[in-house]
């Protein structure tokens, strides 16, 4: 059973990559594919899941990612394309909601209703309340601060909804500039970029 391949990685879309693994190009499903780099030289944990019409290969940055795929596929009611949406959220997130009982947050993420919610921390709440006193010091901090960012982002958003900014707009703020706590400051950088796109789109 393999775990991971490693190989470098020659395509990058919204939902996928390719990786060049002993000269074969292997498509690999996976969540938040931004964080893949065309090009970079790479391990890829993975899991293959396989129903009577394919085999479907998800890919993962970590194998603490890929424990949680695993888990959140074996409840009934989540099929690999609702894991990956949930990770899209980021593992941190995903594994500090699920450690405190955070129902609101999970069911706010898209095909996960507050009964599937209930169910996933029912399951998997001791055992990742577990995971984290185990993490070290540094993995720790990502988890902190990847729960600060969202935040953040989550702030960011309903001040820039509130000025009437559409939501396309606001994504393509926060693809190309620094979300932190200086929301302040964030808004005004993303409306000055706004500005200028719009400004590009006329000439």
């Amino acid at each position: 059973m393999k775990i991971y391949l490693f190989g470098k990685i020659v395509h990058v879309t919204n939902s996928y990559l390719i990786l060049d693994h002993n000269g074969e190009g292997e498509l690999i499903y996976v969540p938040n594919a931004s964080r893949f780099i065309k090009d970079e030289v790479k391990k890829i944990f993975i899991s293959n899941v396989i129903n009577e019409y394919n085999k479907t290969t998800y890919g993962f940055d970590c194998f603490k990612e890929l424990v949680i795929f695993e888990d959140l596929i074996a409840l009934q009611g989540i099929g690999p394309k609702t894991a990956i949406s949930i990770l899209n959220y980021g593992w941190e997130n995903i594994l500090s909601f699920i450690a405190e009982g955070n129902k609101e947050k999970l069911s706010e993420i898209p095909f996960v209703s507050a009964k599937l919610a209930n169910n996933i921390i029912f399951a998997y709440r001791d055992k990742y309340h577990k995971f984290l006193t185990k993490m070290d010091s540094e993995d720790l901090t990502k988890i902190k601060n990847q729960n600060n960012l969202s935040k953040y982002q989550s702030q960011f958003e309903e001040t820039m909804k509130m000025l009437g900014f559409k939501t396309q707009q606001i994504k393509l703020a926060m693809n190309q500039i620094d979300i932190n706590e200086n929301i302040e400051k964030c808004v005004e950088n993303a409306i000055k970029l706004i500005g200028q796109m719009q400004n590009e789109t006329r000439v």
